[in-house]
């Protein structure tokens, strides 16, 4: 999709973030000795560490030593699912049906009048402490809670490698500088003019919604600190990212959520230019994800150019894998191969999972090969610069010429800070373009009415193998809308919940989100999704988590090629005293008791992925 263009307030808006973003240059470069912090290692030592933790009494010893052994220390894992495929794994369920019997008491009364009281969630959990001891505390009770899913969840996580937890400290405290700062408050304004524009058959923006914009900037910011860490293609490193605000390790985290970002997906992100070339190592652990894809991205757009899936990527018995990544083809008979073009920038990996007790994060690290030396112009980004970073990597002697400028021993926070601020002046343009796949029919580019929802298509650049039916609602707390969906030859697909600004809440103490392999499909195959902002009582719930308007990005994923099975989506809007004429007659209903056990097994699903674990 083309990027939407922008209105004059806008353009007048973006002028003053860029001179916003050049006044904090030359603030970062006439100060940078006063505020420099040692967070550069040589390359080789920190490509492949990206599979490696360390101890937590060591951790600070450990960013500061090299190691270029490139083996994981994390080894305590799941033995592959033999009698798993990638096929049958989305439709695999560990859950039980559920059904109100005598003995139960249903969470609300279908035919009743009154509104129904909301399924009681289990108790609120307690905030990280922050002193060791208490940590340890913690560890024990999160652990406690995922033994509660499974005995055979991992005991250390895939995502909290040493690597991950030095990017989390860097973002953190880039987000804080003066250029980022200013960036924001652009942001916020440029974000609420769009919203206002594209919103506008909503009658304006709620509360709630105004409530959560800061929010939404704040993690865009976020974001944008990760990406600046990927800039550098002679330094790669595997950084998680639009991920949620989580507590681990003795740190605090703030989410990195932007653009329709899915509950069920880990996003990871490795910096790569054609100049260079790359192997990307890792080991697939537990059960099979539900969608597994390494897409070549290109530009700060990030529009698809080479992509590989889990349907074509070859494992060993163990569940090891390599793939090659380098601006050549492969060769004839080569499989796990990766091609970049000249305007390459990132490899993005999205590991979904679908079933949150029983798969794992993979585990994954990339080592730079060969290339030209580390240099300047790759430090500050260069190769990410539209016009000139694919003119520098399509000449050898322009590349030859800017790598004999030696990189900065140290990369000073605030210099960081002055990058990430040009970074996130994306976000005018982009966050107009994701408002817009909600608003706007992408076969016709008519706007759409609220609780519209068409059937999907590709709407998303860098989403290539996928399919998404968005769109927006707009519910008050005594209405429903009900969402009737057909998979087709999707193996996966998921219905989030997201506000205004497209990016999701709180998904792991609230059910606002639900995929197939969560959701019971009815007799013949569709699945009927209940979105309210109060609990009805049935086991398809999908609470907005409190919001009235918001939007909705249903993605379709694990496409099968071989099958003209269509997916469809159908939407209405009801009060919700009336469901019961509008649902299927087999709709299974949950007790209270049932509800918190649902929403029990989330929080320790979730948990698998970022509870603090002791590594």
């Amino acid at each position: 999709m083309a990027a939407t263009s922008l209105t004059p307030h806008e353009r007048l808006v973006g002028r003053f973030g860029a001179l916003a973003v050049m006044a904090g240059v030359g603030f970062a470069l006439a100060h940078s000795p006063a505020v420099a912090v040692a967070d550069d290692t040589p390359s080789r030592q920190r490509t492949s560490e990206s599979s490696r933790s360390a101890g937590s009494g060591d951790r600070a010893a450990a960013s500061e030593r090299s190691d270029t052994s490139g083996q994981s220390r994390n080894r305590r894992h799941l033995a592959p699912d033999e009698d798993a495929t990638a096929e049958d794994a989305p439709v695999r369920r560990t859950h039980r049906r559920t059904t109100v019997t005598l003995d139960d008491e249903p969470a609300v009364e279908p035919d009743g009048d009154a509104d129904p009281a909301p399924a009681e969630p289990p108790g609120d959990e307690p905030e990280v402490p922050a002193d060791p001891a208490s940590t340890a505390l913690w560890t024990l009770a999160g652990t406690a809670r995922r033994d509660a899913v499974t005995d055979t969840a991992p005991s250390v996580s895939p995502l909290g490698t040493e690597q991950q937890l030095e990017a989390e400290r860097i973002a953190t405290r880039i987000v804080h500088t003066l250029p980022v700062q200013l960036m924001k408050a652009v942001l916020r304004t440029g974000w609420l003019a769009t919203a206002r524009r594209e919103y506008r058959a909503l009658g304006g923006i709620d509360r709630t919604n105004l409530d959560q914009l800061g929010r939404a900037v704040d993690e865009y910011a976020m974001a944008a600190a990760f990406q600046q860490q990927l800039l550098n293609p002679m330094r790669p490193t595997v950084v998680a990212q639009v991920a949620p605000p989580h507590s681990w390790y003795g740190m605090s985290v703030p989410g990195s959520r932007i653009l329709y970002d899915n509950p069920d997906t880990i996003y990871r992100f490795m910096g790569v230019n054609k100049t260079s070339t790359y192997v990307i190592t890792g080991r697939v652990t537990g059960a099979p994800a539900a969608d597994l894809t390494f897409s070549v991205l290109t530009g700060l757009s990030g529009v698809t150019a080479d992509i590989l899936t889990g349907r074509q990527l070859q494992l060993e018995p163990d569940g090891s894998f390599t793939v090659t990544v380098s601006g050549a083809p492969a060769a004839p008979g080569q499989t796990n191969h990766l091609q970049l073009t000249n305007d390459t920038t990132l490899i993005a990996v999205r590991d979904t999972l679908s079933q949150w007790e029983a798969q794992v994060p993979m585990e994954l690290a990339i080592e730079r090969v060969s290339g030209p030396p580390n240099s300047l112009f790759s430090q500050l980004g260069g190769f990410a610069i539209p016009l000139i970073g694919p003119t520098v990597s399509s000449s050898r002697l322009l590349t030859t010429l800017v790598s004999l400028i030696p990189p900065l021993p140290v990369q000073p926070t605030l210099l960081r800070g002055t990058v990430t601020a040009a970074v996130m002046a994306l976000g005018l343009s982009m966050e107009a373009k994701y408002i817009k796949v909600a608003t706007t029919d992408p076969a016709t580019g008519q706007r759409l009415a609220p609780n519209e929802f068409r059937d999907p298509s590709r709407n998303a650049e860098f989403l290539a193998t996928q399919l998404q039916s968005a769109g927006y609602f707009a519910l008050t707390d005594r209405q429903a809308l009900v969402l009737t969906v057909a998979p087709g030859n999707a193996g996966y697909f998921t219905v989030p919940v997201t506000n205004l600004w497209t990016i999701t809440d709180n998904y792991w103490d609230q059910q606002t989100s639900l995929n197939n392999a969560q959701a019971e499909p009815n007799d013949d195959g569709t699945y009927t999704f209940v979105i309210s902002s109060r609990d009805p009582g049935v086991h398809n719930w999908v609470s907005t988590g409190g919001l009235n308007q918001g939007t909705i990005s249903i993605r379709f994923q694990d496409l099968d090629p071989e099958s003209d099975a269509v997916p469809t989506v159908r939407a209405v809007v009801v009060d919700r005293r009336r469901l019961p004429t509008v649902l299927p007659a087999d709709t299974r209903y949950l007790t209270r008791a049932q509800r918190s056990e649902q929403l029990a097994l989330r929080r320790a699903g979730f948990d698998v992925r970022f509870a603090p674990f002791p590594q």
